[in-house]
Order: C-alpha cells, then sequence, then structure tokens
C-alpha cells in the first residue's frame, strides 16, 4: 500500500516518535514500520531506538570477565541475549578475550602461574587473576566464611 503521507499523521509522527514505541506508532498510522522509519527520517522526526535499553553502569562493567554471562544475567536482571551482545561489543571495543572459561583452562590455574595460563589460554594476566581469585573464593568458601573477619 503506497498512500501519501497526510499531513496530520507527520505531525502525529513528530509529536509521539520520541515516546510511543514503533510498532504502536505503526498500528495507529496503519503503516508498516518500515514505513514509519523512512518517514521519520526524511521528516527528521525522533524514534525511539528498538534496542536501547538501560544503561549499562561501571558496577555492571565490572563483572564482565569475571563471571558466566547467566550469573551477570542474574545480578543485573537483563537477559541473556542482552549481557552476551554487551559481552560481544566489548571484546569487539577492547580486542580482549572475554569469552567463558572452559574446564580445561580452569584445570591449567590448578598447575601453573597467571603468566602461563595467560600465555596458554591467549587471556590477558589481569582476567586469569581475577578467575583464579573466583575460584579460590569458590573451592575455599571464602564468600561465606572470610577469613580476614575475626567474628568467628
Amino acid at each position: 500500500m503506497n498512500t501519501l503521507w497526510q499531513p496530520w499523521e507527520r505531525l502525529f509522527l513528530h509529536e509521539v516518535g520520541s515516546t510511543m514505541p514503533l510498532q504502536l506508532i505503526a498500528e495507529k498510522l496503519e503503516r508498516t514500520e518500515k514505513a514509519i522509519v523512512a518517514q521519520a527520517a526524511r521528516i527528521e522526526a525522533p524514534l525511539i531506538s528498538r534496542m536501547k535499553g538501560k544503561p549499562w553502569t561501571a558496577a555492571e562493567l565490572f563483572l564482565f570477565g569475571r563471571f558466566s554471562v547467566e550469573e551477570i544475567a542474574v545480578a543485573t536482571g537483563r537477559s541473556i541475549f542482552s549481557v552476551r551482545s554487551k559481552r560481544n561489543s566489548l571484546v569487539a571495543a577492547r580486542g580482549a578475550s572475554m569469552r567463558e572459561w572452559t574446564s580445561e583452562e580452569l584445570a591449567l590455574l590448578w598447575r601453573h602461574t597467571n603468566e602461563q595460563v595467560s600465555e596458554l589460554t591467549g587471556r590477558s594476566v589481569e582476567e586469569v587473576g581475577d578467575m583464579r581469585l573466583k575460584a579460590n573464593m569458590e573451592r575455599n568458601g571464602w564468600d561465606v566464611n572470610d577469613p580476614e573477619r575475626e567474628d568467628v
């Protein structure tokens, strides 16, 4: 359906584009989402980005490379897809390895220094050190029983 846009439709798009979801605008104007996006670009009407969510905080970004995707999703209340997408964008931006640890890589922590594990896995020394600390915390129960705490 290739009908011309009426002035009231363009005005409506300009007024609600930054606050109303694209799908709802398309429904109200009885046009496709593609047509809405194209018209909005033509008349420079702002649209809500479909992939825009809440911004990542520094504390949330700190979790990457230290915890699994599933753990980060639970801790942040975000979807697995969102966490994986952010991890991939961080990897691309940093050029670093933030993939999940395999059982073979974890086994290397028992037999080698951080520098050796870094060379063997292609991960940064910092990432290896963080994973070693996490593994030690889990193995020794330090997250539950703090050895530096005196109130035993």
